[in-house]
């Protein structure tokens, strides 16, 4: 990550949403969705319901993507979360933030799928 990303990174973490931009799987165009997501340190967490969902097939065939937050663009490359540890810390992180999270948690429920944003930088 460069410069004062982490900074700024910190002061949006309590943000409900973003929007990520990811590339079309089959015409490279362009395709925003707005996701919950969650900052740790210098990493961001996303999470899906469904796994089936355009954006992470379209990221699953090419994992650059883009994150937009006020004031904040930055682009990174997406990773699936294998590590069970790693995906319950995450798990707790979410719930934490958002209580609809929280309640699905009480009854077992969570994302089917968790990702990292690595490498981190400012988009232009």
């Amino acid at each position: 990550m460069t410069d004062d990303v982490p900074s700024r990174l910190a002061a949006l973490k309590d943000r409900s949403t973003l929007q990520i931009v990811t590339r079309g799987r089959r015409t490279g165009r362009p395709h925003a969705k707005v996701i919950w997501f969650v900052v740790d340190g210098r990493a961001i967490y996303l999470g899906t319901l469904n796994a089936k969902r355009d954006w992470v097939r379209n990221a699953q065939k090419n994992p650059d993507v883009e994150l937009e937050l006020p004031g904040l663009r930055l682009r990174g490359r997406l990773s699936t979360i294998t590590d069970a540890n790693e995906d319950a810390r995450v798990h707790r992180l979410r719930a934490g933030k958002y209580w609809a999270a929280w309640i699905g948690s009480w009854f077992g429920m969570g994302p089917e799928r968790t990702f990292r944003v690595d490498g981190l930088a400012a988009a232009p």
